[in-house]
């Protein structure tokens, strides 16, 4: 999921600022964090609250990679599956029509992947999902923001959505 100020669309999401917000509960302390869930904040590349998570349902809650980057062409041909589009030419054409350059689509946040860093072998893994069916996320808005979704071509998905989401 990648996110803009619907506003000022070069204002989008900074996935290593929703990462290292400040977190009151932690006495003035400053924790980054490796997993995002209901309560915390997507922030901008301003540094400012663009969408609350307010539900997160899966019994393993954050499990969503903050972390990596979107698959994409190039990924698909170093790894010998051909030339296909991934999340980020799937995503930077929905977005388009907003004025958006495929360079201009920041990281993402990747709903229920579970991408996570194996420390012993001292790379980043994806495995099988923890979420099923009937789980979700859900948001509140906290500006006016446009969000553009794929379904990771990567597991041979094909869909893609995009929404308009006014501040609450």
């Amino acid at each position: 999921m990648a996110v803009f100020n619907r506003a000022n669309p070069r204002e989008k999401l900074s996935t290593s600022y929703s990462r290292s917000r400040f977190d009151p509960a932690t006495a003035g302390k400053f924790y980054p964090r490796d997993r995002l869930t209901a309560g915390d904040y997507l922030m901008s590349t301003l540094n400012r609250e663009m969408m609350r998570i307010v539900a997160d349902t899966p019994a393993v809650k954050g499990m969503h990679d903050a972390h990596g980057r979107m698959c994409n062409r190039r990924l698909f041909r170093v790894l010998g599956k051909g030339e296909r589009d991934g999340c980020h030419e799937i995503i930077a054409r929905a977005m388009a029509p907003y004025g958006i350059l495929p360079e201009d689509v920041p990281d993402t946040f990747d709903l229920f992947m579970n991408f996570h860093h194996d420390c012993a072998r001292g790379h980043w893994v994806i495995e099988p999902g923890v979420s099923k069916p009937g789980d979700y996320v859900e948001f509140a808005a906290e500006m006016d923001c446009i969000a553009a979704l794929s379904n990771c071509p990567f597991f041979d998905g094909r869909e893609i959505g995009v929404d308009v989401f006014p501040a609450a």
